[in-house]
């Protein structure tokens, strides 16, 4: 479990603590030593071990000075209201607010070191609970500021705060957890009456039924169930959504509201990725050639191609068509799924082996990995056809128990230039890995110089280059490589 959403009702809140413990103490160490029913990340740090403001407890502030801003304030914590006051308060918490006043915060306030998709830590409220959110670093579940905030509008939530998160992301709800190493400097831990109840994870909002996308150029989300109210996003063409709740041809999901005429019932299970993108079946007919139909592929291996089909419409579905034809079983090729800029096709199951990798029928490429083939088509997107490829993979890895390292080139297998259009592009392979573990790519200029350089062979040590820890020596010696390399060229 990568995500945990809970809802308290305030009526069975005993109280709230703020546990400082300075980054000496474990998840399990407090949950140990408090009791707590809940317990949850709290605030940032500085380097020097001191809070960020605003951070009070007990009445004594933890933080250097502080400056107006909202956050959360509580005495004994089922009075615990968002403001800006703070000095009549025992206990006052302030990191993003992301929603105030049941209205999301247009520009979130945060530095470099919040930004990107990483894990995420929450207070808020809904209604008469109080409501905690925790999504685990390096999972499918990491966001945006941004994302996050929508997510949180879309539930309805009337209030809340972004706590520390990345590798502090971590909680205990009523014993479900999300863990992670690194010891916090403050916790949030919520205590319960004898007899009260909760709310167990995301109860309140169990999906009524799945649907699908079908408008070519996906959907809009709005913040209410009709035209009149704002845009907050948009769902691709084949999106598998989850409606909680119906209302006057609109249906609610996670993220907004949508018009229902545009979205068809899922019948049955759906296979879909994290950014909901739903699995398109059009398998291979039995009995073709490019369906070898042999049960023996160990699934240890995820090959990432590029199609290198160009042709306008060249997209997923019609690489199905091609692969399940007398033209695809004559040029006896075949893998198992085609993804394009909105959709994702897969043509064999995971477990059979398929002819992509070039290197024999029975060569390793072929018999041990899964082929993905990313759409290259004019008109596409290649970079939403990227994001929607890497999504797959996250997918496949956490089905299939396949670490990111066997996550490798069609060059891998028969030396062919593929991926081609990543490949050509120093760093853009390590970008598009940075994806699949649902990062936002940051390849410095820096790394790729230093891959231009390695791939030259003028440095043999690229990972020592990009760390940026040089002496003088090193450098004299990096310079009279290059200039004698130069020399050489002359």
């Amino acid at each position: 479990m990568s995500k945990l959403i809970t809802y308290i009702p305030l009526s069975s809140v005993e109280r709230i603590e703020l546990r400082v413990t300075n980054c000496r103490k474990t998840l399990s160490q407090v949950k140990s030593e408090t009791g707590a029913h809940y317990v949850l990340n709290g605030g940032m740090w500085n380097p020097d071990g001191s809070a960020c403001p605003l951070l009070k407890v007990g009445g004594v502030m933890r933080s250097g000075t502080p400056w107006r801003t909202m956050g959360y304030a509580w005495d004994k914590g089922p009075d615990i209201r968002m403001t800006s006051e703070y000095e009549g308060a025992a206990n006052f918490i302030a990191v993003t607010a992301l929603i105030a006043s049941g209205k999301p915060v247009d520009k979130p306030s945060y530095g470099s070191a919040q930004g990107g998709k990483r894990g995420r830590s929450v207070i808020g409220l809904r209604g008469g609970s109080l409501a905690l959110y925790c999504s685990g670093n390096g999972t499918r579940d990491t966001a945006t500021p941004e994302t996050l905030r929508d997510e949180l509008a879309g539930l309805s939530w009337s209030s809340a705060v972004m706590l520390d998160g990345g590798g502090s992301s971590q909680c205990d709800f009523g014993g479900e957890r999300i863990t992670a190493s690194r010891k916090v400097h403050n916790w949030i831990c919520v205590y319960l009456k004898q007899g009260g109840t909760e709310t167990p994870p995301e109860q309140e909002d169990k999906p009524m039924s799945k649907y699908t996308v079908t408008p070519s150029i996906g959907v809009n989300i709005r913040s209410g169930p009709g035209t009149g109210y704002g845009k907050a996003g948009a769902y691709p063409c084949g999106a598998v959504v989850d409606v909680l709740e119906a209302r006057d041809g609109w249906g609610r999901t996670d993220k907004g509201w949508v018009s229902l005429a545009y979205l068809e019932a899922v019948e049955g299970p759906q296979r879909a990725t994290d950014n909901g993108i739903a699995i398109q079946e059009h398998i291979i007919s039995d009995g073709r050639k490019n369906r070898p139909g042999r049960d023996t592929n160990p699934d240890t291996y995820i090959t990432i191609h590029e199609t290198g089909n160009a042709a306008k419409g060249a997209d997923a579905a019609a690489h199905g068509v091609y692969l399940d034809s007398a033209a695809g079983e004559d040029d006896l090729v075949s893998w198992h799924y085609t993804v394009d800029d909105h959709a994702i096709v897969q043509h064999l199951p995971d477990y059979e082996t398929a002819y992509h990798a070039g290197d024999g029928k029975d060569g390793p490429g072929n018999t041990t990995s899964i082929g993905i083939e990313i759409c290259v088509n004019a008109g596409g997107n290649f970079e939403a056809a990227k994001a929607n490829a890497a999504a797959l993979v996250r997918l496949l890895m956490e089905e299939h128990g396949i670490p990111l390292d066997n996550v490798v080139q069609h060059n891998r297998w028969n030396g062919k230039d593929c991926p081609k259009t990543i490949r050509a592009t120093a760093g853009a392979w390590e970008a598009f890995l940075a994806l699949c573990r649902g990062e936002t790519a940051n390849v410095s200029k820096l790394d790729t110089d230093v891959d231009t350089l390695a791939n030259v062979g003028i440095i043999d040590q690229p990972d020592y280059w990009k760390a940026g820890n040089y002496s003088k020596d090193t450098v004299e010696a990096l310079i009279g490589k290059t200039a004698d390399y130069v020399r050489e060229d002359d």
